[in-house]
């Protein structure tokens, strides 16, 4: 027992298995928004004509450009382009990003659980995370990329959170802060949704200013993106 919660990341990716293993077919495996390819093709497209952030990408609307990226989620195209600078095909970047989102949602998810909840109960409570129908949902028939990024931070943040209530250690100021920051980069809607459910579970276990300054700090990471977004 030890042994199996002192390896808890591997334990979690070894019962992922069955979630991303239809991801391993070779090409593309059909979901619906299989226009996310098309858009990591044009933030590459982008980063190669120099520009950084990419906002105006060179082809859409028959040629003549279109601002994407002032409106439409950055991150998980930014992680895309990562695997594929690295040698992958637009295609296996994207089911990458895909995959890797199912282990690290689970794995952030029992870490969160972890701090009010004992071992056992923490691991069932990140396989059901994994395994909530709406996830295949996500990946397997909508093929939401944003969202299955997304899924990730509401937990990590949650754990800055508690982190944060008990410890002096301001590094989970930061934690909170990229978390919120990339909620609102990996998609606008469910960062909509899910902060102030957020907010109040802080005040819930213990607002201080801590908590505000690493929601604060978030806001400013990706200011670069939401600001324009509002503002356009």
């Amino acid at each position: 027992e030890r042994f199996l919660f002192k390896n808890i990341f591997w334990i979690i990716l070894l019962l992922s298995v069955p979630a991303i293993g239809a991801l391993l077919v070779h090409g593309f495996y059909g979901a619906s928004d299989d226009l996310h390819i098309a858009w990591l093709q044009q933030l590459d497209a982008t980063i190669r004509i120099g520009q950084f952030p990419p906002r105006f990408v060179p082809d859409l609307s028959f040629g003549f450009g279109y601002p994407l990226f002032n409106f439409v989620f950055p991150l998980p195209f930014y992680i895309g382009e990562i695997f594929h600078l690295l040698g992958f095909s637009l295609v296996d970047s994207v089911k990458t990003v895909f995959l890797l989102s199912i282990p690290l949602s689970g794995y952030v998810m029992y870490k969160f659980l972890r701090e009010h909840a004992g071992e056992w109960i923490s691991l069932a409570g990140a396989i059901i995370y994994i395994y909530t129908p709406y996830r295949s949902t996500d990946i397997y028939i909508r093929g939401a990329f944003g969202e299955a990024v997304a899924f990730i931070f509401p937990p990590l943040i949650a754990w800055a959170i508690t982190k944060i209530s008990k410890s002096k250690d301001i590094k989970w100021i930061g934690i909170l802060g990229l978390g919120v920051s990339g909620l609102i980069l990996s998609h606008n809607i469910m960062a909509y949704m899910f902060i102030p459910f957020l907010i109040i579970f802080a005040f819930l276990i213990g607002f201080n200013l801590k908590i505000l300054y690493g929601f604060i700090s978030g806001l400013l990471i990706s200011i670069y993106f939401w600001l324009p977004a509002i503002a356009e």
